[in-house]
């Protein structure tokens, strides 16, 4: 048994509907999702399908996506299954809200969270000065964290990709881990945090921003890149981020020469690793100082090294920058002109336990963000047609003849069947009567408040800042 299988299948009865040739599963699915979230909520109070949300907080991470379903189907990949995309799986939030045990604000208005959070942009710190080429390395001077990192820790803010961006991708990773730029995440849910900024030799501004995006072997070091106008204009920078070459030979000679193919461009640091024979290379980083198609010049000398006899690797992690230590290394689309200054801009916040909570565009945002794991506890209502789709939804088949009926109600609406509309709203009334009647037996156990006897609402804490969106 499926119950959202069944519903569906309600739904088709009551508007005269047996195949996916007039209306497709997945559109009724949409009907289903939006009486449930927009109609049930707004007529009644409902216990069912409220939970509790808990997660554990990174250091230096601000922002947290709502959690998404994976692909589900009763029998997935069949005709006319009832499959359930990356959808969310909280429908919204609701006060109180808990950091480590400790009662925190939970705010749906960006107004007012901002104005007691502000972000403020750091001054433009001069972190470089152009010499003529696009390659740079340079390190934030606001970060004290050292290395490997401990907590507690401080922070810049990071870029970040929203809900949508993840469900464009197509894998339901949250944040993303790529070894190169993800260029399907659209340019709206690409949110900067982190700004490299020069000019070029007619005096156009040159910017470099964060990703979102996060390289696969390192959390904690995101993409740079350049930005571009909507949809998908995001560009990826030039040299690579993680790139790893077979070499097929190595010259004795000053500098060496090292026969791969390759993205590098000079002034990129590179790591030898796995060569046989010339075995004085492995392990250690070299400056690229000249490019082929199919050899890498580095600035050492090899001429006394062993012959090289085989194999080996030449990597490079490029294009980053690391939110914990600071440290950026990039490549500009153009080259930076002698003595330009190249100047970099972020968010900077002292970290430390949040004490508020911004839930907005499915985005949950912590101020001030932590420095370390803080458990965070929410109450939560869970989305309706992907939970209904799992086993565990069987307990709500009390309430299927109702939700068919609200989801045709406004299918009947839409196609302007009025006919059929009036003839079926007495039995949708019937059913939600009953519903509201089961949901009366738990608010009954609630005190009403009067002026001797008042909620947490007038401390910040209650409906105007909590409710569900």
């Amino acid at each position: 048994m499926n119950f959202l299988s069944d519903v569906i299948t309600y739904v088709r009865r009551i508007i005269k509907s047996p195949s996916n040739s007039s209306i497709s599963d997945n559109l009724i699915i949409d009907y289903i999702n939006r009486f449930y979230i927009n109609d049930v909520d707004a007529e009644m109070q409902v216990f069912d399908l409220k939970t509790k949300y808990q997660f554990q907080t990174s250091p230096g991470v601000d922002q947290y996506n709502m959690p998404l379903y994976s692909f589900q189907s009763e029998t997935p990949g069949s005709p006319g299954s009832p499959d359930i995309g990356m959808y969310p799986v909280y429908q919204g939030f609701l006060s109180p809200a808990y950091i480590n045990g400790v009662q925190v604000q939970l705010q749906t208005q960006k107004t007012p969270f901002f104005n007691m959070f502000p972000n403020i942009v750091q001054n433009q710190q001069v972190v470089a000065v152009g010499d003529g080429g696009a390659t740079y390395s340079f390190q934030l001077p606001i970060l004290g964290n050292t290395t490997p990192v401990n907590i507690p820790v401080q922070a810049i803010l990071r870029g970040h990709v929203d809900i949508s961006g993840i469900i464009a991708r197509g894998v339901n990773q949250d944040p993303p881990l790529v070894s190169t730029l993800d260029l399907t995440i659209p340019v709206t849910s690409a949110l900067a945090s982190f700004f490299i900024t020069s000019s070029d030799a007619t005096g156009k501004n040159v910017v470099v921003t964060d990703s979102g995006q996060f390289i696969t072997n390192n959390v904690n070091q995101g993409l740079l890149m350049s930005p571009g106008n909507a949809p998908f204009g995001n560009t990826a920078l030039p040299g690579g981020y993680l790139s790893s070459f077979a070499i097929t030979g190595v010259t004795q000679a000053n500098p060496a020469v090292i026969n791969s193919t390759t993205t590098f461009v000079i002034g990129q640091s590179v790591t030898i690793t796995g060569i046989s024979g010339m075995t004085e290379l492995n392990g250690n980083t070299y400056e690229v100082v000249g490019v082929s198609p199919t050899t890498v010049t580095i600035d050492v000398d090899s001429t006394l090294f062993t012959p090289y006899v085989s194999g080996g690797f030449l990597s490079s992690a490029s294009n980053l920058v690391n939110y914990l230590t600071g440290d950026v290394e990039l490549t500009f689309p153009v080259p930076i002109p002698d003595g330009v200054n190249i100047s970099a801009q972020c968010y900077y916040f002292q970290t430390g336990l949040p004490r508020a909570i911004l839930y907005y565009n499915n985005t949950l945002t912590l101020r001030s963000p932590p420095d370390r794991q803080y458990l965070v506890e929410l109450d939560a209502y869970l989305s309706p047609a992907a939970f209904f789709n799992t086993s565990n939804a069987l307990q709500f088949g009390y309430m299927a003849e109702y939700i068919a009926r609200g989801a045709a109600r406004k299918i009947l609406l839409d196609t302007g069947d009025v006919d059929q509309f009036n003839f079926y709203e007495p039995e949708f009334n019937r059913q939600r009567n009953l519903v509201w009647k089961r949901s009366q037996r738990q608010w009954t156990n609630n005190r009403t408040e009067t002026i001797y006897s008042q909620g947490s609402g007038r401390y910040g804490y209650g409906n105007n800042n909590g409710a569900v969106l």
